[in-house]
């Protein structure tokens, strides 16, 4: 553990900040951005999910009937493929949809904590401290970048790099799956690594080898390893039953295109019907939407923080009174923020939901007369 202490003074953190305030008007039209885009996309999305069920064809997955060429059909069955999947390195092969070797590699990992320190006059006083750890990592850490490096040096390189393949050809029925709904299909079970060739390893790597349970271990002892040791682990995903929505092209299936200008392809495991495969979607889409919103509201708060924080570095000549002015200006970027997030997903939704939003104006209108009619009359008396 070691620790770096830097000073800044009161004119370079003035400096800094005016630059930060630059910085915050950026991520201020970043987020306005994002908002717009969120809302639009949002509704094109659930747009062209309902317009999707509305025309949603369900057909068996054979034969193919050329009648339902570029339509949106639903279909389900078993994804198979004769394709043989095979690791030369752990000298596996399967035939199966998906293939993935994994490997995690033991390594010095570090870790930084910072304290700052307002000196009177405006300075500032940061505190780093450098902490050291071991840990498994599925990640190459590069250590030529630590504060300390000696004795805390990682290997260049993962001694085993990991891989996935992928079949070339999944069929479904008659149909055949293209890339990205095979990528979609995961229900991994592990191999089983018992047939491994351990002493041709062995040789390869001149490192001791263990099997245990479901995964190789590349170093003297599991229970005190050492940097770069490597843990080797196989899953395998074989032909299972799957449930799709798509549009079909000739024997193969892709996007079916939406009237709203959003493309709908949707894979799930095992026989989901289609109502609940299109209701599964919208729930994603909801979610990410309010990731998104959340996102832009985080954006425009620090964004304002950042406009209004050279007042508050002015304000630390004396440091009790930029604490002051600082939790103020905190205070008022927080709630300016969240007024304008609201602005702005408002004026958003009237432009991507105009007759929503004119109703929702109306029924608000409506709702506010009626309310004050009846402050104004009072209650009747008996």
């Amino acid at each position: 553990m070691i620790q770096e202490v830097t000073t800044t003074s009161w004119g370079k953190r003035i400096i800094n900040a005016f630059w930060g305030a630059l910085v915050g008007i950026a991520l201020i039209f970043g987020a306005f951005f994002l908002i717009f885009w969120n809302e639009g996309n949002g509704l094109h999305t659930s747009q062209a999910l309902a317009q999707t069920e509305k025309v949603l064809i369900s057909v068996p997955n054979k034969p193919i009937d050329p009648k339902n060429n570029m339509h949106a059909i639903y279909t389900s069955g078993l994804a198979t493929t004769e394709d043989i999947l095979s690791d030369k390195l752990l000298q596996v092969s399967e035939k199966a949809i998906q293939l993935n070797r994994k490997v995690e590699m033991y390594q010095w990992n570090e870790k930084v904590e910072t304290k700052t320190e307002k000196n009177m006059g405006g300075s500032e006083q940061e505190v780093k401290t450098y902490s050291y750890n071991k840990q498994w990592s599925t990640d190459l850490i590069d250590s030529s970048n630590f504060k300390e490096q000696a004795g805390h040096e990682n290997p260049s390189s993962m001694l085993i790099q990991p891989e996935i393949q992928y079949a070339n050809k999944v069929t479904l029925g008659d149909y055949i799956l293209p890339s990205d709904l095979i990528k979609q299909i995961n229900s991994p079970k592990n191999v089983d690594l018992n047939k491994v060739d351990i002493q041709e390893l062995k040789n390869r790597f001149n490192k001791s080898v263990h099997l245990q349970s479901d995964q190789l271990y590349i170093g003297e002892d599991d229970q005190t390893p050492k940097i770069g040791d490597t843990r080797v682990s196989e899953t395998v995903v074989y032909p299972q039953n799957v449930s799709v929505v798509a549009q079909q092209s000739g024997d193969t299936l892709q996007e079916y295109m939406a009237p709203a200008g959003h493309g709908v392809s949707l894979l799930e495991m095992g026989q989901v019907s289609p109502a609940v495969m299109i209701h599964n979607a919208e729930v994603e889409n909801r979610i990410v939407m309010w990731l998104l919103r959340l996102a832009g509201l985080i954006m425009l708060i620090i964004g304002l923080a950042l406009i209004m924080s050279p007042i508050s570095v002015l304000a630390d000549f004396i440091p009790f009174f930029g604490s002051l002015v600082g939790f103020g200006t905190g205070f008022i970027a927080f709630t300016v923020g969240v007024c304008l997030w609201i602005i702005a997903i408002a004026i958003a939704w009237f432009i991507v939901r105009p007759l929503m939003s004119v109703c929702i104006i109306i029924v608000s209108i409506v709702c506010g007369y009626l309310f004050f009619a009846y402050k104004k009359r009072g209650p009747t008396k008996k």
